[in-house]
């Protein structure tokens, strides 16, 4: 594959001359040392999922002990404390089958998570429905979605652009929470709120880095 260091698209065909704007593009070397070597790259691969686990694994515990401290100094109850360390754990099973698995079972990541919110959600109900699961455990899974998204786009670098739609679900998956407050099921917007505000951040950024790429995705995917 060619790339134009000019406008940035990249052509598949073994141009010399970029078709657009007559510029001199550029081989890519690496991709072709990927054919001729193909194990090269699946160790390459096997490298950042093990650094993807590594940076996930220390963040969840830098979160915990964070909520735990806080949790300490309100002299609060400590059940949810360890319901989102278990739910960090769940993500982190998660992350691992996702690795090992191909672009068609993203959507088996969401439908996993909202089975672990529901799991959440019927011990809440189980113990008379605080409203706990609702207000922080549900928006906290689209935090956690969204920062597994980052990590396999960083894992699948390659084809980090066809998690996109994955984030633009999660964006619309947010609006669960300020739906449900409407519906005086939950009873503060904040969980809602950071979530919505998070996944859109994601979103934005990922647009901007991902530049005429990230465009060209959304125009493929839905014509926009």
């Amino acid at each position: 594959m060619s790339k134009c260091w000019n406008c940035g698209i990249e052509i598949r065909d073994p141009h010399h001359v970029c078709p657009l704007c007559k510029c001199i593009v550029e081989r890519d070397d690496k991709e072709e040392l990927n054919q001729l070597y193909p194990y090269l790259d699946a160790e390459r691969g096997i490298r950042k999922a093990q650094r993807a686990m590594s940076i996930y694994l220390l963040a969840a515990i830098v979160l915990e002990v964070l909520l735990g401290g806080i949790n300490f100094s309100a002299n609060g109850r400590p059940g949810w404390v360890i319901l989102i360390g278990v739910f960090l754990v769940y993500g982190y099973i998660i992350l691992r089958i996702l690795l090992e698995m191909s672009a068609a079972y993203r959507l088996k990541m969401v439908l996993l998570t909202l089975l672990g919110v529901g799991v959440v959600l019927a011990i809440d109900m189980e113990t008379g429905f605080a409203g706990w699961s609702l207000n922080y455990v549900l928006p906290a899974a689209f935090v956690v979605l969204d920062l597994l998204i980052i990590l396999l786009m960083v894992v699948n670098s390659r084809e980090w652009q066809s998690y996109i739609p994955l984030q633009i679900l999660i964006i619309a998956l947010c609006f669960i929470p300020l739906v449900l407050y409407y519906l005086g099921l939950v009873t503060t917007l904040t969980g809602g709120a950071v979530s919505l505000v998070a996944a859109i951040l994601f979103f934005v950024g990922t647009m901007i880095v991902g530049g005429n790429r990230a465009r060209s995705e959304l125009y493929r995917r839905f014509h926009v």
